[in-house]
């Protein structure tokens, strides 16, 4: 099902990654490859078909993606750079920790470029540990509990 949110003509949705392979793997390749000198190697971790994902649409292209892996960890969230600061990553992310909320998981987790952590705060998340590189890149693990009361 389709979730439109009023930023624009943005519209969200779950993807099929067996059909849309391709077009994620070009948004994560532009990301993080081309603009965060990722190497393509880290972003195949062979994790994808098993995941949840999610995209974002503009004009009928697709311009964010993001997955959850059935642990309940989000990731591989990218935003193209013409599509930033206009809420898109942030509707994103919420889309996607709904879906990893609904896995019934007591945690959730995500690795946050520094850049980032307000974001997930937000959301309740809190940072644990010190920094670390993932592809070279700074961040920090956050974590989400499920509160006790919480049946979902």
């Amino acid at each position: 099902m389709d979730h439109p949110f009023s930023q624009g003509d943005y519209t969200i949705r779950e993807a099929d990654w067996g059909a849309e392979r391709e077009t994620l793997l070009r948004v994560r390749h532009t990301v993080f490859t081309l603009e965060q000198n990722v190497d393509p190697l880290e972003d195949e971790d062979g994790r994808d078909p098993e995941s949840l994902h999610a995209v974002v649409l503009s004009g009928g292209e697709v311009v964010a993606t993001g997955r959850v892996l059935p642990e309940g960890k989000i990731g591989r969230l990218c935003v193209l750079a013409g599509h930033r600061n206009r809420g898109v990553g942030t509707r994103l992310f919420s889309f996607l920790f709904e879906r990893a909320k609904s896995l019934g998981t007591p945690r959730i987790t995500l690795g946050a470029q520094l850049h980032a952590v307000h974001i997930y705060e937000k959301f309740g998340f809190r940072v644990t540990g010190e920094p670390f590189l993932d592809a070279n890149i700074p961040h920090l693990k956050m974590i989400w509990d499920r509160p006790s009361e919480d049946p979902t």
